[in-house]
């Protein structure tokens, strides 16, 4: 599993200039996967191989995932996964469709901005997978248990809104989770939740390997390595 969070060039007023990967090394990162064989599986497979039931699935599968839910992933992003074959699952923070990540230092005046409804309906009819990442980029292990708990119900109910469907996937921001977070996540309805590198392969807190705009292609060869490892450590539901 592996997790990007924007596709072009860092604004100059971004916090983590990191986070964004150049358009040209994505694509050569996709073009990687599809030589070496990796196909990625639908939410709908994935949920039933933790499950352990049977399903069709591909021979070197590979779960895809964009946190934050920035336009990127709308304009760039998407196109370029399309023209190899391939889907993905974005999280998204609710309480920001449309507007600035002020949580990645942007303002009103910023260029970027995160998707809008419109952009993750179409994501979702063209086969994507659409989950929460909170109401409002929050460190959720900082709060309260009562305002966690309205973060991920809020982030839920709009995203069903939108969807006109179940929205069961969470990511927590910054990969931060807690024994009582994974319980919150479970009694407020998600399915499956995903954390970053210290995920420990529970099924509400999953491991990915990030992706960062740093990353050449022997690092992520390297970070390829390390998610296929991960991935047959998952336990089933």
């Amino acid at each position: 599993m592996l997790v990007y969070h924007r596709i072009g060039i860092a604004p100059p007023q971004s916090k983590h200039p990191d986070t964004y990967v150049h358009p040209r090394a994505f694509s050569r990162q996709l073009s990687i996967l599809k030589a070496f064989g990796y196909q990625t599986i639908s939410p709908e497979a994935y949920v039933k191989r933790m499950r352990g039931i049977p399903c069709e699935k591909p021979p070197k599968p590979i779960l895809i995932t964009f946190d934050d839910g920035s336009s990127t992933v709308y304009s760039e992003a998407f196109p370029q996964l399309s023209r190899q074959g391939f889907s993905a699952i974005v999280f998204m923070v609710t309480s920001h469709m449309g507007k600035p990540a002020v949580w990645d230092g942007e303002t009103e005046g910023s260029v970027h901005r995160q998707m809008t409804p419109n952009e993750l309906q179409a994501l979702s009819r063209a086969g994507w997978g659409v989950g929460s990442h909170t109401a409002s980029h929050v460190r959720l292990t900082e709060l309260e248990p009562d305002v966690a708990a309205r973060q991920l119900a809020d982030s839920k109910n709009e995203l069903e809104a939108v969807l006109g469907q179940s929205a069961g996937w969470f990511a927590y921001p910054y990969g931060d989770f807690s024994p009582a977070l994974r319980d919150a996540v479970g009694k407020a309805g998600y399915e499956i939740a995903f954390a970053t590198e210290r995920g420990d392969g529970h099924p509400l807190s999953l491991a990915r390997r990030i992706i960062s705009g740093r990353d050449g292609t022997l690092k992520f060869f390297k970070r390829l390595y390390q998610a296929r490892r991960l991935s047959r450590r998952v336990a089933v539901l």
